[in-house]
C-alpha cells in the first residue's frame, strides 16, 4: 500500500499552499489509469502561520498521510490500524519493560537480560521508580503468559 505523507511532500515542494491540488496518478494492471484529486486545506496555527492538511477524497476529512494503491483515502476509510493497537498485554508489558531497559543503559546489545545498574548521574529516586515500574511490568507479563498457556483465567 502506498504512503503520501503530507510533511514529505512539502520538503520536496515547499510551496504547496491551500490554492493547489495534487493529481495522484494509479496505474492498473490493465493498462488504464485513474486519477485522483486531492485537495489542500488549511488551518491557523495559534501563533501564526498555518497547517497544510490533506483532504480525504472518501471521506473529506482533514488528514496528513493517505493511503491506497487503487483507492487513495485516509487511514480511517481504509480501516487501517496502528501497531500498538494490534498488541496482546504481554506485549504491551514487554514493550515497557525494554523501554525502560533502554533507559537505563541504551547501549545494551541485549536488552532482555535483568535490570542494569544505576546509571551514573541518575538520581536513586527515578531509578527507584523505574525499577518498581519495571517489576509491576514484569508482574503483568507473568500473569498474561500464565493465563495464555492454562487457558483460563488466572
Amino acid at each position: 500500500m502506498r504512503r503520501i505523507d503530507l510533511a514529505a511532500l512539502r520538503r520536496g515542494e515547499p510551496s504547496l499552499t491551500a490554492d493547489h491540488r495534487l493529481q495522484i496518478k494509479c496505474h492498473r494492471r490493465d493498462g488504464e489509469v485513474d486519477v485522483t484529486t486531492v485537495y489542500l486545506e488549511a488551518t491557523r496555527t495559534y501563533f501564526g502561520g498555518r497547517r497544510l492538511w490533506f483532504r480525504c477524497p472518501r471521506c473529506e476529512g482533514r488528514c496528513r498521510v493517505l493511503y491506497g494503491t487503487r483507492l487513495i483515502a485516509c487511514r480511517r476509510c481504509h480501516r487501517l490500524r496502528y501497531c500498538s493497537q494490534r498488541e496482546t498485554k504481554e506485549d504491551r508489558a514487554m514493550r515497557a519493560m525494554l523501554k525502560i531497559v533502554r533507559r537505563l543503559n541504551p547501549d545494551d546489545p541485549d536488552p532482555c537480560n535483568d535490570l542494569p545498574e544505576k546509571p551514573l548521574g541518575m538520581h536513586w529516586s527515578t531509578y527507584d521508580r523505574l525499577v518498581d515500574r519495571f517489576e509491576g511490568y514484569n508482574e503483568q507479563w507473568g500473569l498474561a503468559i500464565r493465563r495464555r498457556f492454562s487457558g483460563r483465567r488466572v
